[in-house]
């Protein structure tokens, strides 16, 4: 499991040095005043996606799992591999659209260690709901039936942590 963490925080890594390069091409020609009315109506799109206002417009997303072939790499390369490209957000599903949020932001308001940390944060993330599924149960049914129970609670937690991380980020970014 260690090394499909890690994994996922190389992927998360990887991603968002991607929108960092993105963005540094975009940044000399959209003025602070552009890139933010260009990112806050996709949060509040994206917001009010999370409570299912929108859920008919899909995401651009890979929209299939990582191959199991990935495994073929052995016990360590196999697992890292498989968190490196579920990491990225490009190659599986992507059960949120914050993610999105943060790609847009790093590229357009991020510096090198903000982008870093939101990769990190990416990574530790998809990293944390592994290991806490496979740690609930033993076969994950209750994580699931206690996830859904609770969805309309933790999507709420989600969207107030997020929203006030992600405002803070670009206001120190921008001060």
């Amino acid at each position: 499991m260690s090394s499909f963490c890690v994994g996922l925080v190389a992927g998360g890594l990887v991603a968002a040095a991607f929108y960092l390069i993105v963005g540094s091409l975009l940044r000399p020609v959209l003025p602070v005043w552009a890139r933010l009315g260009l990112i806050a109506p996709f949060l509040v799109f994206i917001l009010l996606r999370e409570y299912g206002h929108f859920s008919h417009v899909r995401m651009p997303e890979n929209r299939r799992l990582v191959p199991i072939t990935v495994f073929r790499f052995g016990d360590v390369f196999g697992p890292f591999q498989f968190g490196l490209e579920m990491g990225t957000g490009a190659r599986t599903y992507l059960p949120s659209g914050l993610p999105y949020v943060v790609a847009l932001a790093v590229a357009f308001f991020a510096d090198i260690p903000l982008a870093a940390l939101a990769g990190i944060g990416f990574g530790l993330g998809r990293g944390y709901m592994a290991v806490a599924s496979a740690l609930y149960t033993r076969d994950g049914s209750q994580w699931s039936d206690d996830w859904d129970d609770r969805h309309r609670q933790l999507v709420t937690t989600t969207v107030v942590t997020f929203t006030v991380a992600a405002c803070v980020a670009i206001w120190t970014t921008l001060t």
